[in-house]
């Protein structure tokens, strides 16, 4: 009997893992694709770009809220609260990258869609090779939230670092 059991004990354990891993969803949260044809920016209503200018915050639902600038995203997590992740993209790479994991970079040398001059990177080196080579300021997430509540409004979007 002893001898039995342990021949279908491999078995059993398989059938036992396959059946208690049905019907459970994933809890990651995961970007969603850009279409240039469709998406339009929940905070200023102009069309998204797939680049290194796009962001986006994805609820646990999976629905997605897509912004053509950083600065509109944050408007919109300031104005509606939306939870979920926020996402950004690398500058350089164009990969995505949760907000809380990118370095961010105020600048008037490059313009974004809305010309509000977020940047964001992968990793500090190359957040600081960008600033090497151009003007700009080091910044968090926590001080471009902070930046957007200063300025109020889409409509006040002028570049304001020291």
């Amino acid at each position: 009997m002893f001898k039995r059991f342990i021949a279908y004990f491999p078995i059993l354990s398989l059938l036992i893992m396959l059946f208690s891993s049905c019907g459970q969803q994933s809890t990651a949260i995961s970007p969603k694709a850009i279409d240039e044809e469709v998406d339009v920016c929940g905070a200023c209503m102009m069309m998204v770009q797939d680049n290194q200018y796009s962001a986006q915050v994805v609820k646990t639902n999976g629905e997605a809220f897509k912004f053509d600038d950083i600065g509109c995203m944050a408007m919109y997590i300031i104005d509606n609260q939306p939870g979920g992740q926020p996402f950004v993209r690398d500058f350089y790479t164009s990969e995505w990258l949760k907000v809380e994991d990118a370095f961010f970079v105020l600048t008037d040398e490059v313009e974004t869609p809305m010309n509000y001059g977020f940047l964001a990177f992968t990793n500090k080196s190359d957040r600081d090779q960008f600033l090497a080579e151009s003007k700009g300021e080091e910044i968090s997430w926590n001080e471009v939230i902070e930046i957007m509540k200063e300025r109020g409004s889409h409509h006040e979007n002028e570049l304001s670092y020291h």
